[in-house]
This record gives C-alpha cells, structure tokens and sequence, in this order.
C-alpha cells in the first residue's frame, strides 16, 4: 500500500495508538470528577494543553479543545460575529466548507460577506485583502494552507493592517494543513483564532483545538456542563486529548524536507505526461501538498485505477466529497478541474514510493489515452 491522501488523514503514529490506549484503560475517569482518578485525567488534559501551546508558540490559557477543524472554525466564527457590533465580513472563495457554511449562515442572518477571489496559482493577493478591509470590518477568516493545492496565503501580513484599519475586527485563521508542517506564529502573526486539527499531523481524529489570544472573548455556541472555559462544554476525551499532545511532541520540521523532495520529484516526472497540468505555481506552497490535472483523464477514472494498484490519492477534499467538483480549482479557472488529482505526503512517505508512483501513473495515463 501506497498512502498519498494526508490532507484527507494522516495514519496515527505507533506512540500516539500507545498513548491512547494506556490513557484509555488506566485513565478513563472524568476531568470534572473530584475523586482520584477524575484528578488523574484532569491532569493529563493539562499536560496534553501543555503541549499543543508549545507546538504554536503560545500559552496553555488560550489552547481549547474541540472535536477538530470543522467545530473550531465554527466555534471561532460564529462565536466572533455573534459577539461583535458589525456586519462586515472577510474570507476568501476557496476556504474549506467548514468556513464556507459558516459564512453563507451568517449571511442570511443579515451579514455581509466578501469573498475573496485567488489569483490562477491559487494564492490571494495581500492587497487584495487589505483593500477589502474598512473601519467596519467585524471579523477576517482566512486559512493558511489550502487543503486542494498547498497554496500558502499571506497570513503574517494580514495581522497588522487589519488592527490599523479595523482595530476592533478579529483575525480567525484556519491553520488545519498547515499546523505541524510549515511554521504557524499565531502570537507573532497578530492573530486572535486559530483552527488546528489531531489527525492530520498522525493524531487521533475527533480532536482539535481553538486558540483564542489571551483577552479575546467569544459568545459561546456550544452549552452545557461549562468544560474548556465555557467556550466547549461537553466531557473532555481524554485518551484523544492525550493523543493529540503526543501527536504535538513528535512535530520534527525535517519531515518538510523530505515532503518536499517527494513533491518535486512527483511533479516533475508527472508533468512529463502529455496532457498534464499542475494546479499551482505560487511562490510559497506546502511541502506536503501536490495537485496535477492529467489532461482528458477523469480524475475518479484515475483514482480507481491507482487504487486497484494499492495506491491510495484523492480527487480534492474528502469533506467534499459529494460535491459537483472542485469550488478550489473553479475559482483558480483550472482548464480541467475535473482531471485534477491530488498527492498529499507525510512523515512516512518515501522515494521509493514516489517512483513507483510516478510509474504506475505514466504508465496508467498511457494506457487510458490508447
């Protein structure tokens, strides 16, 4: 088996399937419990706290945690807008569906929402945010990384000129490809939320976290028993929590050097295809994210036949899935988005794979075009 579906999901690492399962079965008592054992896995959601705050560079008071991406961008989002005296709003065409659907909630509940177009490599221009920015702007989401095409957005940028513009707006990021994989300074970057995500850095799933800047307040959209400051009531899981925070302590930034070796020997031989196209081209991209169209080739016809092989790669996102095609590469106005084959690399990727991969693609494109 061949895996180049990580943005979809990464395989959970061996220490973190240990974690959980010694967490689970000696630990599976309930933080808000007051007797021993409920004390024991109060503690290990501390320390598991601990270290997701270390992995973004901030303090262990602003790390909550939530089931994952989709519920922190929905607890950050809606929770900004519900709390803030404004209608004004800025995101981008190609977000992931849990930023998506918040926003088009949002704007039949009266708001405005701009969106943001990218350029043809799939990047939004600074200024073209920047522009969009006025005195009542209430809130700018944006992600990091997008999920399709690894474009890298401006996100160190936008901080600045939004609190000079905007001083009372918050600045949610969507950090899901990008945390664990390419730097993420959220203190540094000025901004207020930010989405992070277990299972795609070999956590478990069910997991994620929302960092809220420290004096930053939200309007609650989940109640109930008060857990995670009121912000995310509900029992903590804690053998997924433990997990999460070993996931955070095996974050080795060389894994990028490799992920990128693979992605640019992939590219390069697999645009030797007559026909293909890649689907990028900015300056800053994602080590870890590969997007080709292969000509007149269905991409569910080529993802069918690079599966009968064991390798496994994806047609765009998974949390698409459903969808008619690709909103990403029709925003980017791709040629033909519906050819479009995403490669997505981790930790455990090797070039070996990458070569027999680029072998069995060559070879199955040539077969389909006889």
């Amino acid at each position: 088996m061949i895996y180049f579906d990580n943005s979809a999901t990464t395989p959970p690492a061996s220490e973190v399937v240990e974690t959980i399962t010694e967490y689970m079965k000696t630990s599976f008592g309930n933080p808000s419990s007051r007797h021993a054992l409920g004390l024991r896995a109060e503690k290990i959601v501390t320390e598991a706290r601990k270290k997701v705050a270390a992995a973004l560079s901030c303090t262990p008071d602003e790390i909550y945690f939530t089931s994952g991406g989709t519920e922190s961008d929905n607890i950050a989002i809606l929770g900004a807008a519900n709390i803030k005296k404004g209608k004004r709003i800025i995101t981008t065409s190609v977000e992931h569906p849990a930023v998506l659907r918040c926003m088009d909630y949002l704007e039949s509940q009266g708001f405005q929402v701009i969106r943001i177009k990218p350029q043809k490599d799939g990047t939004v221009k600074f200024t073209d945010i920047a522009d969009a920015i006025t005195p009542d702007t209430v809130l700018l989401s944006i992600m990091h990384v997008n999920n399709e095409t690894g474009a890298v957005m401006p996100i160190s940028k936008i901080g600045t000129v939004l609190k000079r513009i905007a001083p009372r707006a918050l600045f949610h990021v969507d950090a899901v490809q990008s945390f664990g994989h390419i730097p993420v300074k959220p203190v540094a970057w000025g901004i207020d939320l930010l989405s992070v995500s277990s299972h795609k850095i070999h956590g478990p799933k069910g997991i994620g976290a929302l960092y809220i800047r420290k004096g930053v307040t939200l309007k609650p959209t989940v109640f109930g028993g008060g857990q995670e400051k009121n912000i995310r009531s509900g029992t903590e899981n804690v053998g997924a929590i433990a997990g999460f925070g070993k996931a955070c302590e095996l974050i080795n930034p060389q894994d990028s050097i490799r992920a990128l070796e693979i992605k640019n020997f992939l590219k390069e031989n697999l645009l030797k295809i007559n026909g293909s196209v890649y689907n990028g081209g900015g300056q800053d991209e994602s080590p870890f994210v590969l997007n080709i169209s292969f000509g007149k080739i269905r991409s569910e016809i080529m993802l069918n036949a690079l599966s009968n092989e064991g390798i496994y790669v994806s047609s765009g996102s998974a949390c698409a899935s459903g969808s008619h095609g690709s909103h990403v590469l029709s925003e980017m106005n791709v040629p033909l988005p519906d050819s479009a084959i995403r490669f997505s690399f981790s930790r455990y990727n090797t070039m070996d794979e990458a070569k027999l991969v680029a072998e069995k693609v060559t070879q199955i494109a040539k077969n389909l075009r006889v």
